[in-house]
């Protein structure tokens, strides 16, 4: 069986129910995904999620107990030396949490001998996605339009972490152009690859006389 990672900012998601949707046909096609979490839910509208799929989400720790357990791994010499010397050199600089969840991320899928990550959206998880390059032989990164954009995204994400992901996804031919211009150096990595939807659930009408007809859902 082909097993995968995902790491999200947050998961499942209303505002972001394509990502869960994405998670579930992938499980559905027979690929174990590995589903880690930086944030749990809140306020979440209910939704008709798979209870087993969500049960099994890992939720990292909060930030103390995060550090905590970190620290001790380093200390015992259960990391590789290139994210021991990262986190000595990166130390209490802006972001560190970045990195301490790589670690914490990188140290379970090298337990679970899993060797793609892929991370959606160019911000905090891709972040994190990054830093774990230090246990992974490659990894994905997707960064959408609404995150393309960002002036921090831009001075951040794409100048240090494009380089190293073996593949770049968008959703429109504009972001792929835009992303490729921008950093030619790793244009050969940027695919685009539209949202899917699945057409099962929806139902062909004629159109009559009432211009609401054709907007039913199958029952």
């Amino acid at each position: 069986m082909r097993e995968v990672a995902y790491l999200f900012e947050r998961f499942p998601s209303f505002g972001q129910t394509f990502c869960y949707r994405e998670v579930a046909e992938l499980e559905r096609q027979g690929t174990k995904v590995h589903v880690y979490s930086i944030r749990r839910p809140l306020t979440e509208p209910k939704q008709d999620w798979d209870e087993q799929l969500v049960r099994r989400v890992h939720y990292l720790p909060e930030e103390n107990a995060l550090v905590r357990e970190v620290d001790r791994s380093l200390r015992e010499g259960r990391v590789s030396d290139a994210a021991r010397e990262a986190v000595k050199k990166w130390g209490r600089q802006s972001d560190f949490l970045r990195l301490y969840q790589a670690v914490y991320v990188g140290l379970r899928l090298q337990q679970n001998g899993v060797r793609h990550l892929h991370a959606h959206f160019a911000g905090m998880a891709a972040r994190t996605a990054f830093g774990s390059s230090s246990f992974l032989e490659f990894r994905t990164a997707s960064p959408r339009m609404r995150t393309t954009f960002l002036r921090r995204v831009i001075s951040s994400f794409h100048s240090r972490n494009c380089w190293p992901t073996r593949v770049i996804v968008t959703v429109s031919d504009y972001a792929a152009d835009f992303l490729k211009n921008r950093f030619p150096a790793a244009a050969a990595k940027v695919h685009r690859i539209y949202n899917g939807v699945d057409l099962a659930r929806f139902i062909r009408l004629t159109l009559g006389a009432n211009p609401g007809d054709h907007l039913r859902w199958p029952d």
